[in-house]
């Protein structure tokens, strides 16, 4: 088995728009062990805005937004992950995804876009984000009072990209994130050859795998890891002393989707993420893989996971320790800033 390495995410829509509960559902999960939280748009407040009001209440979890790379603008979510990051002293990363429907293309003046340039336009929308992230310096704001200077603008840099669909000039309105570069993690269809990169330059850090068969996700987990980084994605519905977890999937009417559904046991998801661990290990690297839990009900299977299946994780040595930024947690190198490297 590969020790200490698997990070936890739980996701949080179960707790609905209420902000304090929110909150306090990521503050559980942080005493309880999880190295992340995540939160997708939908309701009165996005993604970013309910990671914000997270991360000022909390101190060590990491805080993954679900945020649409094709029909929002680049400029804008880059300057929102910045400040999330500012916010929780380094501990945001993103979710991308791609809602390639008519009415969000619609919404903004665009069109769908065809499958084959997905992956395009995500390298681009990526690429964006990265060079605005280092289109400050580290040191480029001195507060120097005697010249009333807030900023040294020999520090601050045009990022000039030029898109398939959209242009940047930049620099950022905001400094350089805590991180440097933000942990990014992608759909594993959107990565080839000529498009979006499984990199830590201007790619994107891991690999997202996400199937309806158990068997397929670790399968397809097994081969990608040996690129790097991934994370696989779980719908959990957990035993209780009262009803079984299959029981509780099938009356939700649980159809065969992209995410892969886990009814059974806390024992039987343990032995699930043992095996997992095993299938992606690469003594080599010390690389760290990610599974992200969606309870089928945060209250019910929320209380499992922290109450049953996180104790025996730590008891077995599996999970990875908690860093005090994401990209630690995932065991990223330190990323350095491209422009202040070429000057």
């Amino acid at each position: 088995m590969s020790e200490r390495s698997v990070l936890l995410a739980l996701n949080l829509d179960g707790a609905g728009n209420d902000p304090q509960h929110t909150a306090y559902q990521a503050l559980r999960a942080e005493s309880a062990g999880f190295h992340a939280v995540s939160f997708s748009s939908g309701g009165l407040l996005d993604a970013v805005q309910r990671a914000s009001y997270a991360a000022a209440q909390t101190h060590r979890i990491g805080l993954l937004p679900v945020i649409d790379a094709l029909f929002t603008e680049p400029f804008h979510t880059a300057t929102q992950l910045a400040s999330l990051d500012i916010i929780s002293r380094g501990r945001a990363g993103w979710i991308l995804e791609t809602r390639n429907d008519a009415v969000q293309a619609q919404a903004v003046g665009r069109t769908v876009l065809a499958e084959d340039q997905l992956g395009t336009e995500a390298a681009d929308v990526i690429t964006a984000h990265r060079r605005l992230w280092d289109s400050w310096e580290d040191d480029a704001v001195i507060r120097d009072v005697a010249s009333g200077r807030y900023l040294d603008a020999k520090k601050l840099h045009y990022v000039d990209l030029q898109g398939q669909n959209f242009s940047v000039k930049g620099p950022a309105i905001t400094p350089r994130p805590p991180q440097g570069q933000l942990p990014i993690i992608a759909p594993a269809h959107l990565f080839s050859e000529s498009g979006l990169q499984h990199c830590r330059l201007d790619g994107a850090d891991v690999v997202q795998i996400s199937t309806a068969s158990l068997q397929t996700l670790l399968a397809q987990a097994t081969a990608s890891s040996t690129s790097g980084a991934v994370a696989i994605e779980l719908d959990v519905y957990l035993d209780t002393a009262g009803q079984s977890g299959a029981q509780r999937a099938a009356e939700v009417g649980i159809q065969s989707r992209d995410r892969a559904v886990f009814a059974g046991s806390a024992e039987a998801l343990i032995n699930f993420l043992k095996e997992f661990a095993e299938a992606t290990a690469n003594p080599a690297d010390q690389r760290r893989h990610l599974v992200h839990l969606y309870p089928g009900d945060l209250g019910i299977d929320g209380a499992v996971l922290i109450d049953e299946v996180l104790p025996q994780l730590k008891a077995s040595n599996l999970l990875a320790p908690m860093s005090a930024t994401l990209r630690e947690s995932f065991a990223l190198p330190v990323p350095q800033n491209r422009f202040q490297e070429a000057s």
